[in-house]
């Protein structure tokens, strides 16, 4: 095995170590789901912290948007033009059910709600990232090796870049917030995301997130290309 294949086999394999990680341990509560607006309880007694409230309050939200798409939405057989006010009415009675439960204020319940969530965007947003850094690194491999510099020169290689980094880039906006959908929807279990998605990472940081797609192929192909001197100084 050579290097650049550790490297990818390496890549790879945190990739799914950290999907592994988003699934076991980054997913919604299961247990308990209803589309009848009814809060479950708990079968056993947690800590009343931050964490466990916030997990608490996103469940209470999925509930709330299973029973407004079964009885007012997508899943009725007659849909209402009531379907947000009744959603957020069941979610409103849910909240005031974990506040009993947990001994707190309705608005710390409703507070928690969407809080917490930085390793969840990191777990979900690290994966496609690898994977964008290893199809950045073949794509510079493929533009220079399309344009050598000691037959074309130095133009044509860094021209090809610029053009085919923003295409890069681009692509990775659009399929990144795909991405970011999909695994979020997988974690919750529910497609139907809602206006959830607007709490979603990507759907917040579109032109960053852009940017930074740039920069990392700019800096793969600086690399590459000091790579290709080095080589081409050695054989003269």
């Amino acid at each position: 095995m050579n290097g650049r294949t550790g490297i990818v086999l390496k890549s790879l394999a945190i990739v799914i170590a950290i999907v592994f990680v988003l699934c076991t341990s980054g997913c919604v509560r299961r247990d308990g789901l209803n589309s009848d607006c009814r809060w479950p309880g708990e079968t056993s007694s947690h800590p009343v912290n931050t964490h466990h409230l916030s997990a608490d309050a996103e469940f209470a939200e999925d509930l709330a948007i299973r029973y407004a798409d079964t009885h007012f939405g997508r899943h009725s057989p007659t849909p209402s033009e009531n379907y947000e006010a009744e959603r957020d009415a069941c979610m409103e009675r849910l909240f005031e059910k974990i506040g009993k439960e947990h001994g707190v204020p309705i608005g710390q319940v409703s507070h928690s709600l969407g809080r917490n969530r930085a390793y969840i965007d990191l777990a979900e947003l690290l994966p496609f990232a690898l994977l964008y850094g290893l199809a950045a690194i073949v794509g510079v491999r493929i533009i220079w090796r399309r344009y050598p510099p000691a037959e074309d020169g130095w133009t044509s290689g860094i021209a090809m870049t610029l053009f085919i980094s923003l295409a890069f880039a681009a692509t990775s906006a659009l399929l990144g917030e795909v991405w970011n959908w999909v695994v979020e929807g997988h974690r919750i279990g529910n497609s139907h995301m809602s206006y959830r998605a607007e709490r979603l990472f990507w759907a917040n940081h579109r032109f960053e997130l852009f940017v930074v797609a740039l920069l990392i192929f700019w800096a793969t192909a600086i690399r590459a290309a000091r790579r290709v001197r080095l080589a081409h100084s050695d054989g003269r």
